[in-house]
């Protein structure tokens, strides 16, 4: 009998102890469709993760949760894939027993009110009700602008300038606050807020501002992750680009030991910065473990996640990873500011001496292993020059530079009568490239060879890569002149035009 009384007094205390963790979101909203699917992000670092979802039904939503260690969750409530809402969510702040109720009369739902008694929701609806008039333009804007993703460019290039406008102006107005307000939780993410903005809106002009708000905080709060975030888009780092030699730093694995970039040359690096919470880069994961088998005597995989440390220890249980899986704790404000990445996946590819060969962002079935032989293959290859006759052939010519990984030089075969350039084509299998009907050679004195003829493609018209993912055509040039010693192949002066410079034809 005393058994069974501790039993159900046990069970009971634990119903009760969970019951005192819980917390609750009621939503009432008008102007928004019955059967709405509304969904609510655990937001950890950097990154969400669904943990409910629930329809509007008669304008009513609700949810329960048990809020986490910390006795703080901060949430973001969004509805997705919804044409009439914009790209954006409803932060929430719940802690333990707090009866939190949400109010709309529109689908702009970065501003449905939260009447909460939780004391980092009563300040961050300051910072709402200071530009709720412009928060709610910005959102309409953000619809319209979610409306004409097939629309010319110029139109979306406008809508993005009013929304950085207003921006500007709310920052300003935040900016006021904050100097009002003391240092906080809260305080702290707008602070973040206002110095992405000075990193990223060129019509950012509160800089010195921001900086004197960020002379606010003390050790502790810019030693912290967000604190680091903040300090690196204030005082941005020496970014590395394409010939430098590699970033480094102390890196951790799962284990707490620590390596450096530096432990793995005399072989390929390739840098995988990525984020559980990032389709694209898990996507990658079983590319990245084949080619990781296929050029491991080659080629040593670093990937680097952006997760905190808790989340980055789950997804790593979760996902099999067969290759280096570091973290230097920073999250976006170690390695990830160093390499200057602004979205993810991104790669990095190093020689064996520790030069940056190239640097790339997103990911496309196939996109690694083309990327992998285009570079670790193609560096077998030396140049040579063979003359017979009175054609010289140059073999895998040296280049300066090129705007393009897709495009490899085989051969150039110089004649009298023409100048054939035979191309190997790296790109995503079944994916279509094109070549300009307007590319010319150009040599040291700016004179201009014109393409007579192709051979293997129709220029001007889509050419579908094969299975593969490679193909071979040749393009057919006036004949340079005899001095020549380099030139440049280009297809014109827009961005996306290709441009391989400095191609020599002499050693």
């Amino acid at each position: 009998m005393r058994k069974l009384l501790f039993i159900s007094f046990f069970l009971l205390s634990c119903l009760t102890s969970q019951a005192q963790h819980e917390y609750t979101i009621e939503g009432h909203v008008e102007g928004v469709k019955d059967g709405t699917l509304v969904s609510l992000f655990l937001l950890d670092g950097n990154v969400g993760s669904t943990v409910a979802t629930d329809s509007i039904r008669n304008g009513n939503f609700f949810f329960k949760r048990n809020a986490g260690e910390s006795g703080l969750d901060k949430l973001s409530l969004m509805c997705t894939r919804n044409a009439d809402f914009p790209s954006m969510s409803l932060s929430i702040y719940a802690t333990p027993n707090a009866k939190i109720k949400v109010t709309g009369t529109n689908t702009l739902i970065y501003t449905w009110k939260v009447d909460s008694p939780v004391k980092e929701q009563q300040e961050y609806n300051k910072f709402i009700n200071v530009s709720r008039d412009l928060w709610d333009e910005y959102q309409r804007l953000s619809i319209e602008a979610r409306k004409m993703r097939s629309a010319p460019e110029a139109d979306r290039k406008a809508i993005r300038e009013k929304e950085d406008s207003i921006s500007v102006i709310i920052s300003s107005r935040e900016l006021k606050l904050m100097q009002e307000l003391p240092v906080s939780s809260v305080w702290i993410e707008k602070l973040h807020r206002l110095s992405l903005s000075a990193k990223y809106n060129p019509k950012f002009s509160y800089k010195e501002e921001t900086l004197a708000l960020y002379n606010r905080l003390n050790e502790e709060q810019k030693a912290s992750n967000l604190g680091q975030e903040i300090t690196v888009n204030l005082f941005p780092p020496t970014i590395v680009k394409e010939g430098d030699d590699l970033a480094d730093t102390d890196l951790f694995d799962l284990d707490g030991n620590i390596h450096h970039l530096a432990d793995f040359k005399g072989k390929y690096i390739l840098l995988d910065f990525w984020s559980s919470g990032c389709g694209p880069c898990v996507m990658a994961l079983p590319e990245m473990k084949e080619i990781q088998e296929q050029y491991k005597e080659r080629l040593t995989i670093v990937s680097l996640s952006s997760d905190t440390q808790s989340r980055w220890k789950a997804a790593s249980a979760q996902h099999e990873m067969t290759w280096q899986n570091l973290s230097d704790l920073k999250q976006t404000a170690g390695l990830y500011a160093k390499y200057g990445v602004r979205g993810i996946p991104n790669y990095v590819l190093i020689s064996p001496e520790g030069k940056i060969i190239k640097m790339w962002s997103g990911y496309g079935k196939g996109s690694l292993k083309l990327k992998m032989r285009r570079y670790l293959d193609a560096s077998k290859h030396e140049m040579s020059i063979i003359q017979q006759g009175n054609t010289k052939l140059v073999n895998y010519p040296i280049i300066e530079s090129t705007n393009t990984d897709i495009l490899e030089i085989k051969q150039v075969e110089l004649a009298d009568t023409a100048t054939i350039i035979h191309f190997r084509a790296y790109y995503i299998p079944k994916y279509w490239i094109q070549v300009s009907p307007n590319a010319k050679l150009m040599d040291e004195k700016g004179t201009t060879y014109t393409l007579k003829s192709a051979d293997g493609i129709t220029p001007g018209e889509h050419f579908f890569l094969p299975e593969s993912g490679e193909a071979e055509f040749s393009l057919t040039f006036e004949p340079l002149s005899p001095q020549v010693k380099s030139f440049n192949f280009t297809e014109g002066p827009a961005k996306n035009d290709w441009q391989i410079n400095g191609v020599r034809i002499n050693k």
